[in-house]
């Protein structure tokens, strides 16, 4: 019988198995947190926001987690974003009933991912290998802590929750200013869990903000100093929400 030749097929083999690894390499280093196999670092963890608040009928808290997110694109990364950072986050914000009616929301913002690292492990350098480190040691946390005062988000509440309008700024030194005597902040607390990211809470509480999905809550399209409720016109459906049910 006659055998047929198999040198065509000798090349292509190694080819096909070199073209498979870097495949998987790539497809590793995207997947794997810290994988430092083509210079793309990518973390993401599951971050508790609780707050605590003192009433005259004693304390109250509520919470949320998100999924928080933190990455560096490669030096090799082109058109212009080499070596930036990636930010991100999923979910809803913190809130809390303090009065019947009366909520306290710790809105969500592109720092919160930071908030974590610097609660946790210290202040952000500008280091690439330490940050690198850091992140390394936050991703495997599971702890949980008082925010420091610093670092605390904005807090907001509604004068009429039916109204995203009449949002407006709490001073977290003062919540009498807003809900009047014997209200105070007690503490926000921040964790590292293994929960699941909450959804659909801050939709029962405000369900009109499936309406501010592409606009600001005082009504106009896009932010603008012309508003006349600046503080409504600077903020959106995103600081509450990021689900669109």
């Amino acid at each position: 019988m006659r055998r047929m030749p198999q040198a065509a097929s000798t090349g292509a083999q190694p080819r096909h198995r070199r073209t498979v690894a870097v495949v998987l390499l790539l497809a590793m280093a995207f997947l794997l947190p810290g994988c430092r196999l083509i210079g793309l670092y990518n973390w993401s963890w599951n971050q508790k926001l609780e707050l605590r608040v003192m009433t005259p009928d004693g304390e109250v808290s509520g919470s949320a987690v998100m999924r928080a997110s933190y990455g560096f694109r490669p030096e090799w990364w082109g058109w212009g974003d080499r070596g930036r950072s990636i930010i991100g986050h999923s979910g809803e914000a913190a809130f809390v009933e303090v009065a019947p009616g009366r909520y306290l929301f710790a809105i969500m913002s592109q720092n919160d991912p930071e908030m974590a690292y610097e609660t946790f492990i210290g202040p952000i350098t500008t280091s690439r290998e330490e940050r690198i480190e850091g992140f390394d040691r936050l991703y495997r946390l599971r702890e949980t802590r008082a925010l420091p005062r610093e670092l605390y988000p904005t807090l907001v509440t509604f004068r009429d929750i039916n109204d995203p309008a009449s949002v407006e700024e709490v001073d977290p030194d003062n919540l009498e200013a807003t809900f009047g005597p014997g209200y105070r902040l007690a503490s926000i607390e921040i964790a590292i869990t293994s929960n699941p990211k909450t959804g659909g809470k801050i939709t029962r509480i405000i369900p009109w903000i499936k309406e501010h999905y592409s606009k600001q809550l005082d009504g106009n399209r896009y932010e603008t100093i012309k508003s006349k409720k600046r503080f409504a016109n600077s903020l959106s459906s995103g600081v509450f929400t990021t689900e669109r049910e």
